[in-house]
C-alpha cells in the first residue's frame, strides 16, 4: 500500500475493510469460530497433559542439554553421587553411566546432577 496514493490507498483500505468484515460475518455466521476455539483448546488441552506425562523426560533432557554445553563432565572422570563412587565410561542425553570398582555400572539420571550434590574429579590430562 505504500505505492499508493489518494483514491488509490482510500480503495485499497475499503477493500479491504469489506474482505475483513465478510471474513467476519461468514465466520459467525456458519459457526467456523466456535469449531477453531475447540480445536484450540483441545491442542492446549492434549499438549498440557503431553507435558504432564513425560515431565520427567523432559527434566532429563533438558538437564542433559546443560551436561552436554558444559565441559565440567567428562567421559574417564570420577563422580561420587549419593554415597555411590565410579568412573564415567559414557553420557548420554538422559543418562551418565559410570563404572564401579567392582565392575557395578551406575546409571545416574541427568535430572539428578541438577538435584542433588554431586562430587565430580576431572581425570588428569597427559599433555603431549
Amino acid at each position: 500500500m505504500k505505492h499508493l496514493s489518494g483514491a488509490q490507498k482510500l480503495l485499497g483500505i475499503a477493500s479491504l475493510l469489506i474482505i475483513i468484515s465478510e471474513i467476519t460475518y461468514l465466520g459467525a455466521s456458519l459457526g467456523l469460530f466456535e469449531i477453531a476455539l475447540e480445536v484450540i483448546t483441545s491442542i492446549g488441552v492434549g499438549m498440557v497433559i503431553f507435558g504432564i506425562a513425560l515431565q520427567h523426560q523432559l527434566k532429563n533432557i533438558a538437564a542433559g542439554i546443560g551436561v552436554f554445553f558444559s565441559s565440567d563432565i567428562n567421559i574417564g572422570d570420577s563422580i561420587t553421587i549419593k554415597d555411590m563412587h565410579g568412573v564415567i565410561i559414557e553420557i548420554h542425553l538422559t543418562k551418565i553411566v559410570a563404572l564401579t570398582e567392582d565392575g557395578g555400572r551406575i546409571i545416574i539420571p541427568t535430572q539428578k546432577l541438577a538435584e542433588d550434590v554431586a562430587i565430580v574429579y576431572n581425570k588428569q590430562r597427559k599433555s603431549h
